[in-house]
Formats: structure tokens, sequence, C-alpha cells
């Protein structure tokens, strides 16, 4: 099953005088967080549900994205966002192709080998430049690359699993 909201990135320190703030995407490339809205941002540790911001601005400075809230006009208020989670709605994203995945489809994901041993749970995903890897944790912790119809065999989403051509031993 999909996750409803999904965390994009984080909300960063304050920028300037006029209330902006630095944003902290985990989209590839990071320019699509952009894409992405409404935000609901989230304090860290907060039981409360994700709260609707408006951005009224945005742009790109450098190799960072800056955005500013309907709320923020001075640094003061800007900071009070520093640390908040960045989620989206999961309908907001483009659908894929066959065969192509969004991380967050994968994380949480059971593993097991060929031989049907049990691996552990997928709890992250690394870009690596060559290709990205899992992080697998069960007993052991595993890093599986990301290698369709190589290292990873079958993904079933509904099912909750994905099955790699690994050494439970490795």
């Amino acid at each position: 099953m999909l996750k409803k909201k999904v965390l994009v990135g984080t909300i960063g320190k304050s920028y300037g005088i006029k209330g902006w703030v630095k944003v902290n995407s985990y989209t590839d490339p990071v320019s699509n967080i952009l894409n992405y809205q409404p935000w609901h941002l989230s304090a860290k540790g907060s039981s409360h549900p994700p709260t609707l911001i408006e951005i009224i601005e945005h742009r790109i400075h450098g190799q960072q994205i800056l955005v500013r809230f309907a709320n923020c006009t001075m640094p003061e208020s800007a900071s009070l966002y520093t640390h908040y989670k960045i989620y989206v709605e999961r309908r907001n994203f483009p659908p894929l192709a066959i065969g192509q995945y969004y991380w967050t489809d994968l994380e949480g994901l059971k593993v097991y080998t060929c031989e049907s041993n049990y691996l552990g749970i997928i709890s992250a995903i690394y870009s690596t430049g060559a290709n990205d890897i899992l992080v697998i944790v069960g007993k052991k912790r595993h890093l599986i690359p990301f290698l369709l119809n190589q290292a990873i065999k079958t993904i079933d989403l509904e099912g909750n699993i994905m099955v790699v051509d690994w050494d439970a031993e490795f």
C-alpha cells in the first residue's frame, strides 16, 4: 500500500532579511521538490498531522533552493520552520513506467533471497553515482545494489516483498 504523504525534504536555516528559508530537497533532481505542491510541514518529533503551508515565492540560488512562505516576512518568523519536514501528497507524483519505482515505495519492503531466506526490511536507499544501494536491516545489515534483473529479481509492491539474488551470509 502506498503512503498518502511522502517525505520530500526538510527546511533549513532562514536566509536573508525578508523571511526566506533554505530547503534541503530529497528529490532528484533537487529542484523537483518545487513541482510537488502543496507542501505539508511537520515539526520534528511532532505527533500532530502535517500542516499545509503556502509558498509565495521560490528561487534557485546557486546550489540551493530558497522559498518564502505566506506568513514569513522576517528572519525570525522564517527560523521557526528550521528542521521542519516537508511532505507532499503521493497522488501529486507523476506516474512511472513499468519497472520504475519511487524510493518511498520500496522503503519498508520485506526482502527475501531467491532461496526464500528472509534478509530484513529496506530501511533506506542511497545514490552512489554508479547505482542506488538498498540498506536492508534484519539479523544482519546488507547493502545490496539496486540492479534490476541482476541483484533485484522481483518487486511486489502489493505483497510488500522484494526478492534478491544475494547470499544471506554475505
